[in-house]
């Protein structure tokens, strides 16, 4: 072996070697690693590094890992957000390494396995993501989240000058309610949340009272104590170490009269407003608690729930509880429980049942929870405030201790409460948070990108998607901003900003009841033009309700007829039975919609309907626009007084070389390409695969993509390559077949084509039916072929017609062409 011959004349280095092989042939890979990372660090050998990649499961360079790893990967991060590995080790380096990059676990606060790779489709499996960053990413510029790379609030020990400025928040005759703050370590962290709690107060009569629970830090004392000698809060300094919870009684109890009071936590922190606000909603007598929203409160989180929202988005926490304060005004929702990190407690309810239980949670981890079920045992409710947003630092390192500590607090509390946990479980799955996250996503969006362009699509369209890539390439290009309105599933719409702006709540809106947020969208963010595409698929109702909200909305709009959803709900213009009609007439088509359809169409209704919805639509728009003049004859036959312009798709592939034929042979290599469906032909492929297979015809039939129903294309005898991530692979993949012919089964009339442009850009020869785009732009070229539509399904006699093409003289004719040219 090489490796073995490295370490001639080295015996210690040799015998850690056997000893680390032997460990990984017992098993003990997390031992092997050990010590060959301890041999690496003595010779730092090619041969080292090889069997390390190994062990680690990579193909990636073993320095490359290793680089990444010390640049990218954050331990206290990893054990705080693997409870599991927590659990068993405090080395997650090498659980990382061994296990957790494969099982998709984030490295860092900064890194998100899944998102890096939807943006990198091209990377190996097997390749280790942060290296591959490191090595490629870095340098492009490509983002490793959705969100972005610095913390969204960091602490910090206030200047004297910021502290000379402040109002006192001290006890008076209209103190309200006493907000307590325990302090105990974490000295920015404490200076930084009652710097906030005095600077936010206003006019707002609450008293800030701060409990020190004899601290070992002397330097929080000596701080707290001169801030408290210049009026600005109420201070106390404890004999003893009470721990949390009898340091929150005490204050409650004995420090507060008889007020309402706030427990706040050491590293929250509030904004001007929030009180008012709070207490608000501790104005109805049945409520005993109130909780904010923050970035790390579990079910209060935003804005991604039951997560430490720990980056920064585009505006700082302040501006967001503004915004919270006016797009949620008012707004709560009930919850089992409320959250300790900012807690509104209203006094008649601490008199009724007590203050925290400090016999069961003598440590914490589960006495707000407790007072909370307490509290609604008796007919109380707990709220979550919309309208108030309160940043939480929280902790990121955790010892077995409080490890410890926590399965403690969680275990008193289901002993007290055996239907907490089933509580919290089912009001996480109903989330009604959502609705308040989603709300304040609205308002982000429509402050981030007013003036934006909004398109507007169906889900799930590959050529409609193609087009709008290049459609936001050139308002990248201009620095102008955009986001997308899926339509999909009946009712439902998403909001996808291209990673713009993230806004993780605003997908699967349903239409039903929550319409009004689409409302919002479109009146607030005033946007420079809405770009409609299609909104086919979604029930007829909400259909009609959308275009009417964007004939409305005062913003101009543009629509692209992708497909024919404006003339019927089989958009593709195809009978249900799959049938091509030319020209169907109004009765056909009322006669289709008594038919069963299986491709998906949810919007039936009178055609008649129908057409005056988008008559009235399309007259309003700003431009109205076709992909071919083919389309563009069929929708002048439906609309003759709208004026449609013919505006042929941009060329968004990437450049190469045209493809170059196979030197001859007997047998014909016909590629199909795409996602095939039942539109796109899947039922000619199948039928002529089948017949060439029968009648031993010398037909090879290969689909560059994938449809849906592989297996029964397999069957036939088709070879498929399986779903591409880019138009770069289809175009590579195409050139390794060496196809004779690019066949195009699409039955309907294409309103451009897309997979057309691929075959033309390769200049392999076109094969295509005689309607739609897809013949208009096969006609002006000498080396492209149009069949009859008749012969889709006469397949013996298209079997024929494909054999009897003369391919010689297709490639002749093609290389006599000096250029490409996709006339229209």
């Amino acid at each position: 072996m090489r490796i073995r011959s490295f370490f001639k004349g080295r015996s210690q280095p040799r015998a850690q070697l056997r000893h680390a092989l032997r460990l990984r042939q017992a098993g003990d890979i997390w031992g092997a690693l050990t010590i060959l990372e301890e041999l690496y660090d003595k010779l730092p050998s090619a041969e080292i590094a090889i069997e390390l990649s190994s062990l680690i499961g990579t193909v990636s360079k073993y320095a490359d890992v290793r680089s990444a790893m010390e640049l990218g990967f954050d331990n206290s991060f990893y054990l705080s957000t693997n409870s599991d590995v927590r659990a068993a080790t405090q080395d997650g380096s090498t659980h990382y390494l061994l296990h957790g990059w494969k099982e998709g676990r984030n490295p860092s606060p900064f890194f998100d396995h899944a998102f890096y790779r939807s943006r990198n489709p091209s990377l190996e499996p097997a390749e280790f993501p942060l290296a591959h960053f490191a090595r490629e990413g870095h340098a492009a510029g490509t983002p490793t989240n959705a969100i972005g790379n610095r913390y969204w609030f960091e602490p910090f020990a206030p200047a004297d000058t910021q502290w000379q400025a402040l109002l006192p928040a001290r006890m008076t005759d209209k103190t309200e309610a006493v907000v307590i703050v325990p302090v105990y370590q974490g000295f920015k962290e404490t200076m930084t949340a009652i710097y906030h709690a005095v600077a936010s107060r206003g006019d707002d009569n609450y008293c800030l009272l701060v409990v020190n629970d004899k601290s070992p830090d002397e330097t929080i004392d000596r701080a707290l104590q001169s801030l408290a000698d210049r009026g600005l809060f109420e201070y106390r300094v404890s004999d003893m170490n009470r721990g949390f919870v009898q340091t929150c009684n005490h204050a409650i109890e004995k420090l507060s009269r008889d007020l309402d009071v706030v427990l706040l936590n050491s590293d929250a922190y509030v904004f001007p407003g929030w009180f008012k606000r709070l207490r608000a909603h501790a104005s109805d007598p049945k409520v005993a608690t109130v909780t904010p929203l923050s970035n790390n409160a579990t079910i209060c989180s935003y804005p991604l729930p039951n997560r430490n929202n720990l980056l920064a988005l585009e505006c700082s926490p302040q501006l967001l509880d503004a915004m919270a304060a006016t797009t949620n005004k008012g707004l709560s929702v009930e919850a089992p429980t409320g959250v300790g990190f900012c807690l509104y407690m209203r006094r008649n309810i601490i008199d009724e049942i007590g203050a925290f239980d400090p016999d069961a949670f003598k440590l914490g981890y589960g006495e707000e929870n407790d007072f909370c079920m307490r509290a609604l045992n008796r007919g109380y409710k707990n709220l979550i405030a919309g309208d108030v947003f309160v940043f939480h630092t929280g902790s990121v390192s955790f010892s077995a201790i409080t490890e410890e500590n926590f399965d403690k607090g969680q275990q008193a509390l289901s002993g007290k409460h055996p239907s907490y946990f089933p509580l919290v479980r089912a009001h996480i799955r109903a989330d009604p948070e959502r609705y308040l996250r989603r709300r304040l996503d609205i308002a982000r969006l429509a402050s981030a990108m007013n003036g934006a362009t909004i398109f507007v699509t169906r889900k799930g369209d590959d050529g409609i998607d193609a087009y709008l890539a290049c459609e936001r390439q050139k308002l990248r290009a201009n620095q102008g901003s955009f986001f997308t309105i899926l339509v999909h599933d009946d009712c439902r719409a998403s909001v996808d900003t291209d990673f713009g702006v993230f806004v993780p709540n605003l997908g699967d809106i349903d239409l039903r009841s929550e319409f009004q947020l689409l409302g919002d969208l479109f009146f607030k963010l005033s946007p420079k033009i809405i770009h409609v595409n299609s909104v086919a698929g979604i029930d007829w109702h909400w259909q009609k309700k959308l275009l009417e909200l964007i004939q409305h909305c005062g913003s101009a709009y543009k629509y692209v007829g992708h497909d024919y959803s404006a003339v019927s709900h089989c958009h593709h213009l195809l009978r249900p039975d799959g049938i091509y009609v030319p020209e169907p007439t109004i009765a056909e088509r009322r006669s289709w919609s008594r038919m069963i359809d299986h491709s998906g169409s949810r919007d039936i209704c009178d055609p008649d309907k129908r057409l005056e919805a988008y008559a009235e639509f399309l007259a309003h728009a700003a431009v109205v626009e076709v992909p071919s003049h083919a389309a563009k004859a069929i929708f002048e036959r439906e609309f003759p007084s709208i004026n449609f312009k013919v505006v042929p798709h941009a060329d968004h592939l990437p450049h190469t070389p045209y493809a170059q034929r196979r030197s001859h042979d007997e047998r014909v290599r016909i590629v199909v390409i795409g996602a095939l469906g039942h539109h796109e032909g899947i039922d000619v492929l199948t039928a002529l695969a089948t017949d060439a297979r029968n009648r031993d015809l010398k037909l090879d039939y290969t689909l560059i993509g994938h449809s849906d129903s592989d297996g029964l294309l397999k069957e036939c005898g088709v070879s498929i390559t399986g779903r591409q991530h880019s138009e770069r692979e289809a175009l590579d993949r195409i050139r390794l077949v060496q196809p004779d012919l690019i066949l195009i089964p699409s039955i309907w009339p294409e309103t451009f084509c897309s997979t057309l442009s691929i075959a033309l850009k390769l200049k392999i020869p076109p094969v295509v039916f005689d309607i739609g785009a897809q013949a208009e732009r096969v006609a002006p070229l000498g080396w492209g072929v149009s069949l009859p539509i008749g012969l889709a399904f006469a397949t013996h006699q298209l079997s024929e017609a494909i054999l009897d093409l003369d391919i010689d003289e297709l490639w002749q004719a093609r290389d006599l062409e000096p250029t490409l040219s996709q006339r229209d």
